[in-house]
């Protein structure tokens, strides 16, 4: 009996550990870094999605981003500990240390729309210190998004969803474009179509889910792509079970592309984990995560 007093102690001394872990892990903030080049572009006529891990960060010396953006994706206000003083914090150091092209949010102000007034809050708050840095604010529509009444007028941010806005890197002169597409929400899914980029520029997509890219015509994707909606698991468990018995629909993460920076069919691709958590408040082993992202034309 005495033996198995002990492991049942230790077990429950564990399960209180783990728990307290998944409640702290959300206060955290990962400020990372990602440097993001061109991808081999890919027979066009081939549907096949091939996924590749690259690096956050490229080893190449010479290598200097033409542009730079801070983006931060999923902030889902009910539960995001990371307040936006932290945020503005990171955006103003991180336009000290090099001057940013542009502040960028991936969707999902919130969970539940009528919490939208605190979303919008934080997001507003973010847009005053992207005012006062004259740095250029820009977002799209997350799943949880859709239901919003007046949007695009409360949000503080440039909404590009269905735009492509053209670009000039202030230190090489290169242009892009920087384009954007709305969320449909889970209810009615349905993809949406990649906005029209005349002219041959690389092509910069701010999409909310990552599988969208799967659900453009492969001579239609773009070059670059940043996302998020899946917080990088949020919780993560072993064989990756959040994935194949919660998210078994989601068809990228099922193939490795989670968090990180990713090669897929000849699009670079970055997804974030977010800074909120969604539906429970809880983490485990994805920290929050904000980064600089730099864009090699």
């Amino acid at each position: 009996m005495d033996v198995i007093y002990v492991i049942l102690t230790v077990f429950a001394g564990l399960a209180l550990l783990y728990i307290l872990w998944c409640l702290a892990e959300p206060f955290f903030l990962d400020m990372d870094k990602a440097t993001l080049k061109k991808s081999p572009r890919k027979d066009p006529d081939s549907n096949n999605i091939v996924v590749k891990k690259q690096p956050m960060t490229s080893k190449d010396n010479g290598l200097t981003p033409d542009l730079k953006f801070f983006f931060f994706s999923d902030t889902h206000a009910e539960w995001c500990p990371v307040n936006a003083k932290r945020i503005c914090s990171a955006i103003r150091d991180s336009h000290k240390a090099s001057a940013l092209d542009g502040v960028i949010f991936g969707g999902d102000i919130i969970t539940y729309p009528r919490n939208a007034a605190r979303g919008f809050r934080y997001i507003n708050e973010v847009s005053s210190c992207c005012k006062e840095l004259g740095i250029p604010f820009y977002g799209i529509t997350g799943n949880h998004d859709v239901n919003i009444t007046d949007f695009a007028a409360k949000a503080g941010f440039t909404l590009i969803d269905n735009l492509a806005l053209p670009l000039t890197s202030k230190t090489s002169g290169k242009k892009a474009f920087l384009a954007g597409v709305p969320d449909s929400g889970t209810r009615k899914l349905a993809w949406p179509e990649m906005p029209s980029c005349e002219g041959g520029d690389p092509v910069i997509l701010i999409a909310h889910d990552p599988d969208t890219l799967i659900h453009i015509a492969p001579e239609k994707r773009p070059d670059f792509m940043l996302s998020g909606h899946l917080h990088g698991g949020q919780m993560k468990f072993p064989f990756k079970i959040e994935f194949r018995v919660l998210r078994k629909k989601d068809k990228l993460p099922n193939m490795g592309a989670v968090q990180g920076v990713f090669d897929i069919s000849g699009t670079t691709v970055f997804i974030s984990r977010g800074l909120g958590c969604g539906i429970m408040p809880f983490r485990f082993l994805s920290m929050p995560e904000a980064t600089v992202v730099g864009i090699c034309l």
